[in-house]
């Protein structure tokens, strides 16, 4: 199982730069530009990164149909993979946060995938594509230019139904906050519908969003960690179900905007919910404590691969850099 880093979606082009070559110098897989509706342009941010790297992977995650064209979302992805020379990537979504911003709503969202998968596979350098979906149309589209290795495409998928779009029209997926037990029932699922499909297990590729909040500073890594607690999964019964009891499970859903206030506030403490349950919650759904926490989080990264991952990606937070320091030098050896 192989490791990449997500990046926070407010770090600029040259810290972006920065830190997919340190990334890079640790022999890891592959580095996403978070994209929300606050943050800076994940393929900008990239531009200056496929620059001053040779090796690594490189794509935003996760964009969808809704705030740009799979046209011009292909024209701008097809660009990052040409000025890395082929290490182009993308995972693409239903929307999340972005279309709340954009005013919009979910609707069609699975018609809004396909007709954006089937047109990202349709581009080639010669063959003029002329395509007539319900949502997204494209005429005498073909991009000349584009002579690299083609870039790898993501579903952002924790669900049946995108799954199925994944493998269908993409080289892989990837999961978010699925703890061992959740990823293990979904990448049988995963296998099956690939045996459904006839197609080669190990064609397609399996990924799981994962925080990481490990320091040497174990109270900042707690502070941190229960800052963006409400973010793992925004605290949907299905991510916390395998390790919370129905009652804690119950508790926590009706005190969500405590800790949405917490994370809006920047703060590290969470009111009206107890120490237990918050500990509870964060040990299950990230990685968290001091330099001693390392050993446990490579034993849970085994897990992961046993189950069928054959990559993780690690967002990291605050000092990133140190994060990826951290990963690069205890952790990528103890999975190679």
């Amino acid at each position: 199982m192989e490791i990449d880093i997500i990046l926070s979606e407010f770090a600029t082009t040259q810290e972006s730069a920065e830190l997919s070559a340190l990334a890079e110098s640790y022999g890891l897989r592959a580095v996403w530009s978070s994209s929300y509706a606050t943050g800076r342009d994940p393929f900008f941010t990239l531009a200056l990164a496929a620059d001053r790297t040779s090796a690594v992977r490189l794509g935003p995650l996760a964009i969808c149909a809704k705030e740009l064209h799979p046209l011009k979302m292909a024209n701008a992805l097809h660009s990052l993979n040409e000025l890395s020379e082929g290490r182009g990537m993308i995972c693409v979504g239903g929307g999340g946060g972005m279309i709340q911003a954009l005013g919009m709503t979910r609707e069609h969202m699975i018609g809004d995938l396909k007709e954006c998968l089937e047109i990202l596979n349709g581009v080639t350098t010669d063959t003029p594509l002329h395509y007539k979906g319900k949502y997204y149309k494209t005429w005498n589209y073909y991009l000349e230019w584009a002579t690299d290795p083609k870039p790898q495409i993501y579903v952002a998928s924790n669900h049946p139904q995108t799954m199925q779009l994944a493998v269908k029209y993409a080289d892989g997926l990837m999961t978010s906050d699925f703890c061992v037990p959740l990823m293990e029932g979904f990448v049988d699922k995963i296998n099956a519908a690939l045996d459904g499909a006839g197609r080669p297990r190990d064609s397609f590729r399996i990924n799981n969003f994962w925080a990481w909040h490990i320091k040497e500073d174990a109270d900042a890594s707690w502070r941190e960690a229960r800052r963006e607690l409400i973010l793992r999964g925004y605290l949907g019964e299905q991510y916390f179900d395998p390790f919370l009891t129905p009652e804690e499970v119950k508790f926590m859903r009706d005190h969500f905007q405590d800790f949405l206030d917490a994370w809006l506030a920047g703060s590290g403490e969470i009111a009206n919910v107890p120490d237990e349950l918050v500990t509870k919650m964060i040990k299950n759904i990230s990685f968290v404590g001091g330099l001693d926490a390392i050993d446990s989080a490579i034993e849970v990264l085994h897990q992961f691969a046993a189950a069928g991952l054959t990559e993780i990606a690690l967002r990291v937070h605050d000092e990133p850099a140190d994060a990826i320091r951290l990963i690069g030098e205890k952790v990528a050896p103890a999975l190679r």
